[in-house]
C-alpha cells in the first residue's frame, strides 16, 4: 500500500462518491501520483475512530465499476481473494499529519461478512459528477479476420521471409500468452487456452496479411477475441504508456504476464532494428463497421524502453544454500569442476568455492575420493535476466563430506 500517513490520506481527492450520508461512505479516490484507492465505510468502531475496506485498484477495475460491468460485491470478494483489500483504522481526532495509518489486510481470521453489503448491486449515482451511471457494454475486436501490415521506410511489396516468419511467430506466442492469461482470470484457476493463427489473404498494399484466430478447443468465452483485444491495446500502450500504467495492468489486472511483456518486446525489437513499421487493423464484434487500428512505428521506437525498463525491473538474481546426497562421479581440482549423481535431481555440475579450492591446497587431509558418496553443501545461484533472456543456474560447492 502507498498510502502509509495521514497526511498521505489527506492529500488523496474523491473522484467519484457512490454513497453519502453526513459525509461520503463509499467513494474512489486519488492520489497524486495517480492510483486510485476504493473506500468503503464499515463502522464507527469507537469514539472518533472510524472503520473502512480499503484498497488500492487499477484504472480499469474503477471504469469496470462506473460503467456497471463490475458489481461491488463482485469487486470486493475478487480483491479479497487476491489478498489486495485492507482494514483502514481512521482517528478523527488526531492532528498529526506524519503518523502512520493503521492497516491491515483482510484475511480469513479478521474477515467480517457483515462489512459487505448484504446484497450485490451495481453503482447508479456519482455524487462527485452528480450524473447518473449506465450500464456501457465492452466491444471486443472480431477475431475472424483482422489485418497485420508491414511496411519499411520505401513502403516495399515484399519482405524478407525470416524478418516475416519471426515477426508472426513473436505474434502467435504473444497472443497465446494473452490467451492464457485471460482464461486464468476468467475460469479463477491455470488453463491452457492455445490460438492458432491461419492466413487468410495476402494484401499487395505495403506488405499487409489477413489473419483468423482458430481455437484448438471449442470456446464459450470469448477468449480468441478478448486476447487479440489485449494485444491490440499492449501495442497502443508502448506508444502513449507510462511503466507504472503497464505495470498496473500487469500486477493488479492480471490483463499481461511478463512472458507476454517479453514475447511482445522480442517482436517490436525486431521489426525497429529493421526499420519497419507494424500496423494491426481489425472490426469491432458487435458492430463490424467500427473499425480499430493500432500501429508501431519510428515515432515509436524509442518507447521500447518502457517494456525494457519493466523486465529489469522483474529480472532476479539471488541464491540459496542446498544440502546435496549422492554419488561424487567426477571433480578436477585444476580445472575447478565436479559432477554428483543423486536419485532425486540428477546430476548436479558446477565449481568449487575459492575458500574450498584454498582449503584443498592447504590441507592434505581433506581429498577427493572417487567415486564415493558425498554430503555437499552447495550454493545455488539463480539468475533470471529478462530484458536479456538470460536464464541460468551455477552450482558452488562450498563444503563436503564422504564417509572414511
Amino acid at each position: 500500500m502507498e498510502i502509509n500517513k495521514y497526511s498521505d490520506l489527506a492529500q488523496t481527492e474523491i473522484i467519484h462518491t457512490f454513497e453519502y450520508y453526513d459525509f461520503p461512505l463509499f467513494f474512489i479516490s486519488k492520489s497524486t501520483n495517480a492510483e486510485y484507492y476504493l473506500n468503503y465505510y464499515i463502522e464507527e468502531i469507537e469514539n472518533g475512530i472510524d472503520k473502512w475496506l480499503f484498497s488500492r485498484i487499477s484504472n480499469k477495475e474503477r471504469v469496470d465499476l462506473i460503467e456497471q460491468r463490475t458489481s461491488v460485491l463482485t469487486l470486493l470478494n475478487h480483491l479479497f481473494k487476491k489478498e489486495r483489500l485492507y482494514h483502514l483504522f481512521v482517528n478523527q481526532i488526531l492532528t498529526e499529519p506524519d503518523a502512520p495509518l493503521s492497516i491491515e489486510l483482510v484475511n480469513a481470521s479478521n474477515f467480517d461478512p457483515e462489512s459487505f453489503p448484504e446484497e450485490d448491486f451495481y453503482v447508479e449515482y456519482d455524487y462527485v459528477t452528480k450524473e447518473s451511471l449506465t450500464k456501457v457494454e465492452e466491444d471486443v475486436l472480431d477475431s475472424t479476420k483482422f489485418k497485420i501490415v508491414l511496411k519499411d521506410d520505401r513502403n516495399s511489396h515484399d519482405i524478407s521471409l525470416d524478418l516475416f516468419l519471426n515477426v508472426l511467430s513473436n505474434f502467435k506466442k504473444s497472443l497465446n500468452e494473452i490467451a492464457n492469461n485471460v482464461g486464468n482470470k476468467l475460469m479463477g484457476q491455470q488453463t491452457n487456452n492455445q490460438i492458432n493463427l491461419r492466413v487468410d489473404s495476402l494484401q499487395p498494399s505495403s506488405f499487409g496479411v489477413w489473419l483468423r484466430t482458430e481455437p484448438l478447443e471449442a470456446d464459450l468465452f470469448e477468449i480468441p477475441e478478448k486476447s487479440l483485444n489485449n494485444l491490440f491495446e499492449i501495442i497502443k500502450d508502448v506508444s502513449y504508456k507510462s511503466v507504472q500504467e503497464i505495470e498496473e495492468q500487469i500486477e493488479l489486472d492480471e490483463d499481461y504476464s511478463l512472458n507476454t511483456i517479453k514475447n511482445v518486446r522480442t517482436m517490436l525489437k525486431e521489426i525497429s532494428d529493421n526499420k519497419f513499421s507494424l500496423k494491426l487493423e481489425g472490426n469491432m464484434k458487435s458492430n463490424g463497421s467500427i473499425s480499430k487500428e493500432v500501429k508501431f512505428d519510428e515515432d515509436s521506437y524509442n518507447k521500447l524502453e518502457v517494456l525494457n525498463e519493466i523486465l529489469k525491473k522483474n529480472s532476479q538474481e539471488y541464491s540459496e544454500m542446498i544440502e546435496v546426497e549422492g554419488i561424487l562421479t567426477s571433480v578436477n581440482t585444476t580445472y575447478n569442476n565436479f559432477r554428483i549423481t543423486t536419485t532425486t535431481i540428477g546430476d548436479v555440475k558446477g565449481s568449487m568455492s575459492r575458500e574450498l579450492m584454498d582449503k584443498l591446497k592447504n590441507e592434505m587431509s581433506l581429498q577427493f575420493k572417487v567415486p564415493s558418496m558425498i554430503k555437499a553443501n552447495i550454493e545455488k545461484k539463480i539468475k533470471n535476466d529478462l530484458a536479456e533472456d538470460i536464464h541460468s543456474v551455477k552450482y558452488i560447492l562450498t563444503s563436503f563430506e564422504q564417509p572414511n
